[in-house]
């Protein structure tokens, strides 16, 4: 398998400085009080996100106020698990500011673990059955996953990997060509019950099963419930790929599709469609060392870096469906592979990025175009990693500083790396 390059800066010259210039004034905007102040502690939209940011900013520049808003946001964001109701979830949840401490602070197996009673308590929801909660990565099964495979090799980490797989196991359907996952009518989100009012397959990556094949493969690559992960990774590889629609399609899969119905992707992006999907295939064929899939997986990469530059068809700049996501996905493919294609795709979607720069507005010169709960539009000035200028921030610094961007395995687009030794 072809091993990756050492992280390098993908942009030079005057982008590299506008691009790290807009970072710092994304940061400033985030350190103001009543900002560092949100009462929201989650990695999606919150605190949790944000004190990510400023964790690699210090790796990047190394300067103690960066260090200091870190722990701020990442104690304050704790605090919240032990005295805030919060669910599970990876992005909006306890789970997900969990990961995040344990990605910044880290901590060794023989240390005080304050993670400790995360684990366990994981474990005992991953012990639920039937289980009828989602299965996604931003709130279900997947997302406990990318958590579980952060804090390996701890045994409480093991254990819930290999609960998981057991569920994911007792979810799968048989069908024709494989295995799938099924979102049953009360999951599927109120803006499409009409369309599927009896459930529907997601083949997005946010929230549908190439997630389920990213942390299939991760168990497997781990040696956690290896046999089962890789019986039920070749089914829904195998019926995932056979609904890949013909060359001359706007969209190679689908975002959802039920026996009566379908509904595609309206525009490149991260969450749903083409890019995000096909970076996560490579890093699920690459993690189980399957040569036929990543021959797969790299013919629909190359395809999605040469069709997807429709930016008229994106309209803001963040990482979930916006252009950062898009440019930030490239680099991580040129970064895999060192082919010119993704990094000609990257710098394309960092121009983007950049054109969507207003100065004096949004926060740090950039607005989200969000859906409210009523399905109407607006355009905010928003904090959030996922969707908001957090996020923007992270994908402009990695791609101009030297240090890896660890933090994309909260969105699949990276694998943390196996465990070096398990107790």
């Amino acid at each position: 398998m072809p091993q990756p390059m050492r992280w390098n800066p993908l942009l030079e010259g005057e982008e590299r400085e506008t691009a790290l210039r807009l970072v710092a004034g994304i940061a400033e905007e985030l350190s103001l009080p009543e900002r560092l102040a949100t009462p929201d502690p989650s990695f999606a939209s919150g605190q949790a996100g944000m004190a990510l940011l400023f964790s690699y900013l210090a790796r990047a520049g190394a300067r103690s106020h960066h260090l200091e808003r870190m722990e701020h946001l990442l104690d304050s964001a704790s605090e919240a698990v032990a005295t805030q109701p919060l669910p599970p979830d990876l992005y909006q949840g306890f789970t997900g500011i969990a990961w995040t401490v344990e990605h910044l602070r880290g901590t060794a197996v023989e240390e005080e673990d304050p993670l400790t009673e995360i684990d366990e308590a994981l474990s005992g929801l991953l012990r639920t059955r039937p289980w009828q909660y989602h299965y996604d990565l931003v709130s279900g099964l997947v997302g406990l996953g990318v958590y579980a495979l952060e804090r390996l090799p701890r045994p409480g980490a093991r254990d819930c990997l290999e609960q998981l797989v057991a569920r994911l196991a007792e979810l799968a359907q048989p069908a024709a060509g494989g295995l799938r996952w099924w979102t049953p009518p009360a999951l599927v989100p109120a803006s499409m019950r009409g369309q599927f009012p009896e459930g529907a397959y997601n083949l997005g990556v946010a929230h549908g099963m190439p997630g389920v094949l990213w942390v299939l493969a991760g168990a497997a690559a781990t040696g956690i419930s290896t046999s089962q992960a890789l019986e039920l990774l070749r089914g829904g590889w195998s019926w995932l790929m056979a609904q890949r629609q013909p060359a001359a399609s706007a969209s190679r899969f689908p975002s959802w599709l039920s026996a009566h119905h379908q509904t595609w992707p309206n525009r490149p992006a991260w969450c749903y469609g083409d890019p995000g999907m096909a970076l996560t295939l490579l890093q699920v064929a690459r993690a189980v060392e399957e040569p036929g899939w990543e021959q797969e997986a790299l013919a629909l990469c190359r395809e999605v870096a040469e069709r997807s530059t429709d930016s008229a068809q994106v309209q803001d700049a963040g990482l979930c469906h916006g252009a950062a996501g898009l440019a930030h996905l490239h680099h991580r493919l040129f970064h895999a592979t060192g082919e010119e294609v993704f990094a000609r795709a990257s710098r394309a979607w960092f121009r983007n990025t950049l054109s969507f720069h207003r100065p004096g507005e949004g926060l740090g010169g950039f607005l989200s175009h969000e859906v409210r709960p009523d399905l109407t539009r607006e355009w905010r000035a928003s904090p959030a990693l996922l969707t908001g200028a957090t996020g923007v921030a992270l994908a402009l610094l990695a791609a101009a500083s030297p240090v890896e961007p660890a933090w994309d395995r909260m969105f699949l687009m990276s694998l943390p790396p196996s465990p070096s030794a398990t107790p």
